[in-house]
């Protein structure tokens, strides 16, 4: 499912679909009302993630499932209007509305009158689903950075330093080049950073102190019954 671009809510009126998007939420209207009702309650049972192939595991041991067509696309186009919604700032039923309006408008699928209002209460329905909507607006905060941090490497060396006509080392530094690999606007970017003994170190105790607060958070997630999420890992 390909996410649609939000836009402010007041100039919202229709939406970009790609045409096999549309055949998704066709399908999703045509779903018989059992498997329908199989589908919510699997939602509403499943533990909350990030990951949208975590859920799928947890929705494929559920058989009353086995026979939903396009299951994994039919939960992606879920997550993902929910998730346009929420970073639009437009209530999901509104945006539900604009999204199958555009559906019809765009005459791609056959889409009927009953159909498009059928659709557009199981979106409605759907899309509040907890599990889905904490998926949706955990994963829209996950990407709501300038830079989102990929990997790190730090290569080491003594650089000497030479004195005297006879070019003799006197002295040496030991210099540490951190290479920090983000990723921006879907663009991979790596900066630079030279680093002495001190900085070395003031970097491990900030990460050190940064690690001890993430146990705290934990713990106090863990006594509070908080789900911690764990963000989709990357290929």
């Amino acid at each position: 499912m390909v996410p649609m671009n939000p836009m402010k809510p007041s100039r919202i009126r229709s939406v970009d679909i790609p045409d096999e998007d549309q055949g998704v939420f066709a399908s999703l209207a045509r779903l018989a009302d059992p498997a329908l009702e199989e589908l919510e309650r699997a939602l509403v049972r499943a533990v909350p993630t990030l990951d949208r192939q975590k859920l799928m595991q947890q929705l494929r041991k559920e058989p009353a499932l086995a026979e939903v067509p396009d299951l994994d696309d039919i939960i992606a186009a879920l997550v993902s209007l929910a998730g346009t919604a929420y970073s639009g700032q437009v209530e999901i039923e509104t945006f539900v509305e604009i999204v199958v309006d555009s559906i019809v408008n765009d005459h791609v699928i056959e889409l009927s009158g009953p159909e498009a209002s059928l659709l557009k209460d199981r979106l409605k329905r759907l899309a509040k689903v907890e599990c889905l909507e904490i998926m949706a607006k955990g994963n829209v905060l996950l990407r709501a950075n300038d830079q989102d941090f990929r990997s790190a490497s730090i290569v080491s060396e003594l650089r000497p330093v030479f004195v005297g006509e006879n070019v003799r080392v006197g002295g040496g530094l030991i210099l540490h080049q951190l290479a920090i690999r983000t990723s921006h606007d879907g663009r991979n970017e790596t900066a630079y950073f030279s680093l002495d003994s001190e900085d070395l170190a003031s970097l491990t105790e900030t990460i050190a102190r940064a690690i001890k607060k993430d146990r705290s958070l934990r713990d106090f997630a863990s006594r509070s019954a908080i789900p911690i999420l764990i963000p989709q890992t990357e290929e």
